[in-house]
């Protein structure tokens, strides 16, 4: 039996863009190159139903430091458009004092704090909710509903290749509940 609930990944991504590990389990995607703006994205075309969940790392300072504006997200239309604005269910962890959401280009501030020390999770659940971990801290949560197709979808900013993008990022068939893969 097969307990690895990852899947390999093969991002599209536009050109100021560092993949690294493009058809593997674990990729990390920074925006390396270009000036400052939302013109850059990464998107996988495999499509995903719930349980589905994005996990990753994103290195942020307490506050905003001008170079750690990227988003991940799970996004019915990946080749839509590069922006952040076409993403539909937006992790914006740019600084550790305020953990952001974008849906659909609506800025939500849950008003939490999080780690860089943690991986965060986006979760798509069988029950229709879409839930935003870092960690085992549940920080937001929002119903989606039920049987909807998402693909993992990006949008960078920032060209640094510290702050400007997500490390490990890894796509697993099942749902993270804060402790474990279900």
């Amino acid at each position: 039996i097969d307990s690895d609930p990852y899947v390999n990944l093969t991002f599209t991504a536009s050109g100021n863009l560092t993949v690294t590990g493009n058809g593997s389990k674990t990729v990390s995607i920074f925006k390396t190159s270009g000036g400052n703006g939302w013109d850059n994205q990464a998107y996988i075309t495999t499509p995903f139903t719930a349980p589905c969940t994005i996990e990753f790392n994103k290195e942020a300072a307490s506050g905003d430091n001008g170079a750690s504006y990227a988003m991940m997200s799970w996004n019915a239309d990946p080749t839509a458009d590069a922006s952040y604005s076409s993403l539909d269910y937006a992790s914006y962890p740019y600084a550790t004092s305020a953990y952001y959401i974008y849906h659909n280009g609506t800025g939500i501030n849950p008003g939490t704090s999080w780690s860089t020390a943690n991986k965060f999770y986006i979760v798509y659940g069988t029950d229709g909710f879409i839930r935003h971990y870092n960690g085992s801290t549940l920080l937001y949560s929002v119903n989606y509903g039920t049987g909807n197709t998402v693909y993992v979808d990006s949008s960078f900013y920032s060209p640094n290749g510290t702050y400007g993008g997500f490390s490990n990022i890894k796509v697993a068939t099942k749902a993270w509940n804060g402790t474990s893969y279900t």
